[in-house]
């Protein structure tokens, strides 16, 4: 249990953000710390709760995520830039966001003796990346290894696929407009998916389990997107487009290179970068995890 804590999470206006914030402000005091004014006075609203406190801030401004974290005895990286067709289109921004604002991060806790440990937030798109976003995350990733094998701090990433119904989903756009026409990049393009509840618990996990430089990955299902647009629209074809610079057709959370140093933990899969598993599991990918069956699916895209 994480109790009477003080806990810094950047990006702590987005969806997951907010919802680490829902549960870990109940018995603990938790810094926000977004750079969204609009985001924060309206959480500050729906919240209505004592224990938060509200930081305007850019993950990139160092001497102002110093002066957030004083105290704090874990801290969180949750800010990112995560949409991958923007962060193809402008590379520069996800380096600067993704890499430099992580650097950032990490200059921030070192630098705060109070900090016991601090959990990257990463994505699939890290692992076996084809991507410009997927690249700022493992690079993200690889920074994190890095200040915990040269600092007393306790650093760890936690790695997992698509939250349901996150900001900017394209899943949430399409249940909002039944009526339109989607077109379909690829007839098998799968993607890993859960709910934010799961998402929190996958983090707090995390900070539970964390001894150092580990990367957390739950043993999470996949859905193909065909069969989410047939679940939303009620039809069983659609037009197929081809797909995106970057994309993917099947998606990753254990690569073939990074599978010789996992280890299968029950629920999750922990790789520890440098040590070799002599009975490694196989790579994990949409291809080969279960798929949820169609009424999970429906459930968890209506609730």
């Amino acid at each position: 249990m994480i109790k009477n804590k003080k806990i810094l999470i950047t990006g702590g206006t987005g969806s997951l953000g907010k919802a680490l914030v829902r549960e870990l402000g109940k018995e603990n005091q938790v810094v926000i710390y977004s750079r969204n004014e609009e985001r924060q006075y309206e959480m500050k609203k729906e919240f209505n709760n004592p224990n938060l406190m509200f930081r305007i801030g850019d993950v990139r401004d160092t001497d102002t995520l110093k002066y957030a974290l004083r105290g704090c005895d874990l801290a969180i990286h949750a800010a990112a830039m995560k949409d991958l067709i923007m962060v193809e289109e402008q590379p520069t921004q996800g380096y600067l966001n993704n890499i430099i604002g992580s650097k950032s991060f990490i200059d921030a806790v070192l630098a705060t003796p109070s900090v016991q440990k601090a959990i990257g937030i990463s994505t699939d798109k890290a692992a076996s990346p084809s991507n410009a976003y997927g690249m700022t995350k493992y690079i993200m990733e690889r920074l994190f290894i890095e200040a915990n094998n040269n600092s007393d701090t306790t650093f760890a990433c936690s790695r997992f696929g698509n939250i349901i119904d996150s900001n900017g989903s394209v899943i949430t756009f399409w249940k909002e407009h039944p009526d339109m026409e989607p077109k379909l990049h690829h007839d098998e393009m799968s993607r890993f998916f859960f709910s934010v509840k799961d998402a929190v618990e996958t983090v707090l996990s995390t900070i539970e389990m964390a001894e150092g430089g580990e990367i957390y990955i739950p043993k999470m299902k996949q859905a193909t997107i065909l069969n989410i647009l047939k679940t939303i629209f009620k039809k069983d074809s659609f037009e197929i487009v081809g797909i995106s610079p970057g994309e993917k057709i099947h998606e990753d959370l254990i690569g073939e290179s990074e599978r010789y140093f996992t280890f299968d933990s029950g629920n999750y899969y922990v790789v520890k970068p440098g040590v070799l598993n002599p009975n490694p599991p196989q790579a994990f990918s949409t291809q080969n995890a279960e798929a949820f069956t169609k009424d999970e699916l429906s459930k968890l895209i209506f609730g």
